[in-house]
């Protein structure tokens, strides 16, 4: 690698440097360790709230917004954090998930938790009291959260179809003595 090299842009040396695999690595883990201070800037983004406003809200100052935005997420605070969302009036869920459980289970818990939340919806709709209106929206919500799984499941269920039929065909060609296509 030369040590003088001369860019003329940005992505002129991303393109470069990416070649290295050391570089590669350390501007993957970089960019993986910033997505919670991206998400968190995000959200105040979309709430329309300067980094001043939010400073007030949360009692401190504006720089330490301005570090919680452009630092990495290994440097915040659980706290600062729940503080911050608080102030945006947003919930903050920590979801602790066992990586050595097989994805099968994994997916189940989420099942599960969809399904908690959606019984809360239900219960809301139980507990106001006749309001059809409110009502109607909470089942076209429910209509809307069963077509977007089926939508998902439906993709997620043709690439396992692609893989299938991919690995059976090999398979196929594999037993048989006469010459199989190329595939491309």
């Amino acid at each position: 690698m030369a040590e003088n090299q001369k860019f003329n842009s940005v992505s002129e040396a991303a393109d470069f440097y990416i070649e290295d695999p050391d570089i590669k690595s350390l501007i993957d883990t970089e960019i993986e360790q910033s997505k919670l201070a991206s998400k968190l800037l995000e959200l105040r983004l979309r709430k329309d709230i300067s980094q001043r406003r939010l400073a007030e809200l949360m009692g401190c100052d504006p720089s330490k917004i301005s570090r919680m935005e452009s630092g990495n997420g290994l440097n915040l605070k659980v706290g600062d954090v729940r503080d911050y969302l608080s102030a945006l009036d947003i919930d903050m869920t920590i979801i602790f998930e066992d990586s050595s459980l097989p994805a099968a289970e994994r997916i189940k818990n989420h099942v599960y938790a969809i399904h908690d939340q959606l019984k809360t919806l239900a219960q809301i709709a139980n507990e106001i009291d006749g309001d059809q209106e409110i009502i109607e929206k909470i089942k076209i919500f429910y209509g809307e959260v069963l077509l977007n799984f089926l939508i998902r499941y439906n993709d997620s269920h043709q690439s396992l179809y692609k893989v299938t039929e991919q690995k059976s065909h090999k398979k196929e060609c594999n037993e048989s003595i006469t010459e199989c296509p190329i595939e491309q």
